[in-house]
Formats: C-alpha cells, sequence, structure tokens
C-alpha cells in the first residue's frame, strides 16, 4: 500500500511499500527512489523521511551527473539546457527528479511512470517505466526509456544510490568494485581526459573522499560490507560506469555522518557533449537497465 498519511516529513512524499520474506523495500514516488531496502530488518540502502537528501535513491535520466555548461550538440543541432547547478555551471542529473506515478502495485512488486516533456534545451518526449520487485534473491530494479519520437534521441540512465553495510558506519566498512579504470574529474566534476588503472577490492571507506568516476568491462559488482555482513550490488548489461561519493554529512537521525554512494550508469559524466556511451533512443529501439540488490553474508 502507499505511505504517507502520517504526519511528518513523510506526510508530504508517499511512498510504496514491499515485502518479500526476509526483505522489506519502500519506493518512493518523488524521483522513483529506492527509498528503503531491508534484510532481516537490516537496512541495505540508506533510508531517509521527507524528501531525498543528496539525490539519495532518485532515477537519474535522460542524463546522469553533469553536462558542462549544459550545452550539447545532437545530429548538427545545439541545444541549451537550464542550469541546475549553478555553482559549477553544469545542468546535472536530468529531469526525472519529480513525482512519478503507480502504474501497477501488488505485494512484492511496483511499476512506476514518469513522462519527461519537451522543454528548453530538450525538445523531445521520452516515457519513462521504473519497477522494483523482490523475491528470495532480493530487489530486482529495471529502467525501461521509450519514445515515440521520428528520429533518435540521446539518452542515459543513471541510480543514485546510497549503500549500506546493514546498519553498520560507513568509517567500519570496505568494498569491493570491479572497476579498471578510473576517470579523472576536474573542478567542475567534469572528465578531464586523462584515465588511471584502479583496482577496488576491501577498500576502507574511512581512507577515501571520493567523488569520483570509475569504468569497467561489465557486468560489475559492488560488495560493501562490515565485518562480513553487507550488500551486493550486480548491474546490468550496459551499466559499465559508476560514480562513486563520499559525503560527510548524510542526514541520519543519529546526527549526519559519512555515506557511499555507488551510482550504476550507462554513460559517464558529460555524455550529452562527449556522446561517449550515450544511447539512441528511438521508437524502433526502446533502452533496457537492470540491476540487483542483495544482502550479502559471508560470516
Amino acid at each position: 500500500m502507499t505511505s504517507g498519511g502520517a504526519a511528518g516529513p513523510d506526510a508530504d512524499y508517499p511512498s510504496v511499500a514491499l515485502a518479500h520474506g526476509d526483505y522489506a523495500a519502500e519506493i518512493g514516488l518523488f524521483g522513483g527512489t529506492l527509498k528503503a531496502l531491508t534484510y532481516r530488518g537490516a537496512p541495505l540502502v540508506e533510508s531517509y523521511e521527507g524528501k531525498p537528501p543528496l539525490m539519495a535513491g532518485v532515477v537519474l535520466a535522460p542524463w546522469p551527473n553533469r553536462t558542462e555548461d549544459g550545452w550539447f550538440e545532437w545530429q548538427g543541432t545545439a541545444h541549451q539546457l537550464e542550469i541546475t547547478e549553478p555553482e559549477r555551471n553544469n545542468a546535472i542529473h536530468g529531469f526525472a527528479v519529480d513525482w512519478w506515478r503507480v502504474t501497477e502495485r501488488s505485494d512484492n512488486r511496483v511499476a512506476l511512470a514518469f513522462d519527461i516533456e519537451p522543454r528548453q534545451g530538450w525538445p523531445w518526449a521520452i516515457q519513462l517505466e521504473a519497477t522494483y520487485a523482490l523475491d528470495e534473491r532480493g530487489l530486482h530494479h529495471q529502467l525501461t526509456a521509450r519514445t515515440a519520437e521520428p528520429g533518435e534521441v540521446p539518452f542515459a540512465y543513471g541510480l543514485h544510490l546510497y549503500l549500506s553495510p546493514q546498519g553498520a558506519g560507513a568509517e567500519e566498512a570496505v568494498l569491493s568494485v570491479d572497476v579498471g579504470k578510473r576517470y579523472l574529474l576536474g573542478a567542475r566534476n567534469l572528465p578531464t581526459g586523462k584515465t588511471e588503472q584502479v583496482r577496488i577490492v576491501n577498500q576502507p571507506i574511512a581512507e577515501v573522499d571520493w567523488d569520483d568516476c570509475f569504468h569497467g568491462e561489465g557486468p560489475l559488482t559492488a560488495v560493501y560490507s562490515a565485518g562480513g555482513k553487507g550488500v551486493r550490488l550486480e548491474m546490468g548489461e550496459g551499466l559499465n560506469w559508476v560514480q562513486m561519493f563520499t559525503p560527510a554529512d548524510f542526514p541520519r537521525a543519529g546526527g549526519p555522518g559519512k555515506a557511499l554512494a555507488v551510482e550504476p550508469m550507462s554513460a559517464p559524466p558529460n555524455a550529452l557533449r562527449s556522446g561517449e556511451d550515450l544511447a539512441r533512443l528511438s521508437a524502433q529501439n526502446p533502452q533496457r537497465f537492470t540491476l540487483r540488490l542483495a544482502a550479502e553474508n559471508n560470516n
């Protein structure tokens, strides 16, 4: 059922509760978010009340991350997006951080829809569907993008996940993710064109301060754990990019603290500008992306 009748921050930001076996989830209608996911009551993602803080759990489309100066060219025509990160003069994270609608619902599955309408710098209509489903293997998410436009439309997708190692603090946790390259970013968090080889295996999160882009030859898997308990994120075909971010001020009931965002993406920052791994969405070529989240227990 949809929650949101109680007083407090959640009253204005309703969600849909899902459950199956040991797993439970909340899917927020603002941003199509994965608002909460638990295994036997232990959190696998950072949860929150009210509006998603620091973009927690939101769908990023029709592009994730940043577009330099909000400007890009597509098939010979220049487009100027609204600047939504004015401190860096970028357009950031697309248009889907808005109200989605429920189209299907059961005890363990929900489908949400959101329509991207033409607007400044974006002359195309796109229809998004996000599904979230629980089973004994965890939470399965699929994002489908469709368009009825007569030509091709640029498209990329991301999901702004903040992982939780079953409730342990980031200072106690380690991360393993099978990426091979780090793409160096400049002061505006845009790619500089430089890369370095990396290997992230049991990396203590206490030792890093990231807002960095990584690439691997998919399918990619990330495991975030503390003391043998944690969460596994499996990214499906086409999600070969990951933005990882370690804010020190993620809001929690006991006070703000360090958190880890692991953001699967189908293209890197500035993809609208560079064209790198940018999909060509059309009526004949819908785009689909999948991922799975599950508990990881090794003790």
